[in-house]
């Protein structure tokens, strides 16, 4: 084994791949940031680091102590059931992992760790003269010895996958806050504008992956397969950046409600000041949404900050204009802003139209070339 193996995503059109379901990529950032202070999960992990420090300081000097290895299966354990409130290891298969710690982290696995370091270090001290005839002592054992560095190798990356994950989880999330106070910055709020503030933050991360391409379902009702990249992450804060980063490509971004404070994770280049879920009071007595309840006071998302629906105005009164200096009959100038409106409603519905072929249907020469086809 290499790899933490519970711990994986596939990735696929701006959507990751896990658990068994599909969310838009960049879901998980947005959870971190909502979920870090609750129930103060990455300070209780961080409690549970006596015995893997134990044994990752034993492991650097040679040595190994069975009971502070059992006490470190115990230990990862504990973790492992803190994170089952924290996304998206919710809705991962924990019992295989907790059964894999299990299943390594015992007495014999301890005892044949440290009868491969007594005989390693018996190679180790060999004398010259028996490294100048290559002959090795009765230690040495070609089998054992690959066998226990294949042990020795899933322990390690198991060691550094948990004793890392408080430290993770902080660095994440005190990176993604930095990012969503810099958003509104941003001209547009597309990839082109949003990347520069990202690279600012995150600079160049660099992290192991284990890429493999598989073929998968591209929805739940697909009956046609599709290929994916597998990504096997060595840590958290690897897939929570793979996660950012995958999303930014698309147009996904977290961004903080003005209403309820929670972050949401955003799909198109529109300036949405507030999320869907519910605000944190009544309205009259009854629960209203975030957007309805700054719809209701006066505090409506202004139409000029959603580009969406900025460039189908700026059309229609370009049309309107023509229409006005006769360039196009009142007939033409309908049918195109009909199809001008059509086009602005897909793009509101549909964040990868509206970041991508959106702009160029509503360009002048496309729009009357599609709408003189229309009316022929």
């Amino acid at each position: 084994m290499d790899k933490v193996s519970f711990f994986n995503a596939d990735y696929r059109d701006g959507r990751v791949h896990i658990g068994g379901k599909a969310y838009p990529a960049g879901t998980f950032a947005t959870h971190l940031l909502n979920q870090y202070y609750e129930n103060d999960t990455a300070t209780r992990i961080a409690v549970f680091k006596q015995y893997i420090l134990a044994v990752l300081r034993e492991l650097e000097q040679g040595y190994m102590n069975p009971t502070d290895f059992v006490k470190c299966g115990e230990e990862i354990c504990a973790i492992l059931k803190a994170l089952s409130a924290l996304q998206p290891f919710s809705i991962l298969n924990a019992n295989d992992e907790r059964n894999r710690i299990t299943t390594l982290f015992t007495e014999g696995n301890a005892q044949r760790i440290a009868d491969h370091l007594r005989r390693r270090a018996a190679v180790a001290n060999m004398d010259i003269g028996a490294i100048a005839l290559g002959a090795v002592p009765k230690e040495y054992d070609k089998e054992l010895f690959a066998i226990a560095e294949a042990l020795l190798s899933d322990i390690k990356k198991t060691l550094a996958f948990y004793d890392t994950i408080s430290e993770d989880m902080r660095n994440a999330f005190e990176q993604l806050l930095a990012f969503t106070s810099c958003v509104d910055g941003a001209a547009r709020f597309d990839e082109a504008h949003l990347l520069p503030i990202a690279m600012k933050v995150f600079g160049q991360a660099t992290f192991p992956l284990k890429t493999e391409y598989v073929s998968i379902r591209k929805t739940r009702n697909s009956k046609t397969p599709v290929t994916a990249r597998r990504l096997y992450f060595e840590s958290y804060y690897s897939f929570i950046i793979t996660d950012f980063f995958e999303g930014l490509h698309y147009g996904h971004y977290p961004r903080q409600c003005s209403i309820c404070k929670k972050y949401f994770l955003m799909q198109s280049a529109a300036r949405q000041k507030y999320c869907s879920g519910y605000a944190p009071f009544m309205l009259k007595g009854k629960p209203i949404t975030c957007r309805k309840y700054a719809a209701r006071t006066n505090r409506k998302e202004l139409v000029e900050g959603n580009p969406v629906i900025r460039l189908y105005k700026n059309r229609c009164s370009a049309i309107r204009n023509e229409q006005k200096r006769g360039t196009v009959t009142p007939e033409f100038a309908a049918a195109a802003k009909a199809l001008a409106k059509s086009r602005m409603q897909l793009a509101k519905q549909n964040p990868e139209y509206a970041n991508g072929q959106y702009i160029s249907d509503m360009s002048r020469e496309n729009l009357y070339a599609d709408t003189d086809m229309q009316m022929k």
